[in-house]
């Protein structure tokens, strides 16, 4: 499984509700999963996300209008109940798909908290280094 089977996921996100999250640590850049960044952008009431550098570890897809993303595998149990979790980057020339990448950027919130124009979340980045897929290439949701 990889970007083949992430690119193909259907939209279908149900409202999870927005809300309050815990406070995120200290320091910058923060190291996110794709899952919690896209929580956090997409439903966060207060924004914790908004001027905070991350830094999101994931292959790269693309979109049909050239857009990319990096892009991670969520699972609750196994490989068979995966969804994808993934971030639009903007700000650097897109690595060949299925790229294993870290990039580091600053969160660019778009369209209201909960609706699904906040879907998928945007980084303006300020790197983008390839590095080795890692031993577990699925995030636990």
């Amino acid at each position: 499984m990889g970007s083949y089977s992430a690119e193909r996921e259907a939209a279908q996100r149900a409202a999870r509700g927005v809300g309050g999250f815990p406070a995120l640590p200290s320091g910058d850049p923060l190291d996110l999963t794709l899952g919690e960044f896209g929580s956090r952008a997409v439903y966060d009431s207060s924004r914790s996300l908004k001027g905070r550098t991350v830094r999101l570890t994931g292959f790269v897809t693309r979109g049909d209008d050239g857009t990319w993303y990096v892009t991670r595998l969520l699972v609750s149990c196994c490989a068979a109940d995966a969804t994808s979790g993934k971030a639009e980057v903007r700000g650097a020339d897109a690595p060949p798909v299925d790229t294993w990448v870290t990039v580091t950027g600053t969160w660019h919130p778009r369209s209201e908290l909960g609706s699904a124009a906040a879907w998928p979340p945007v980084l303006d980045v300020t790197s983008v280094r390839r590095v080795p897929q890692p031993d577990n290439p699925y995030e636990k949701r």
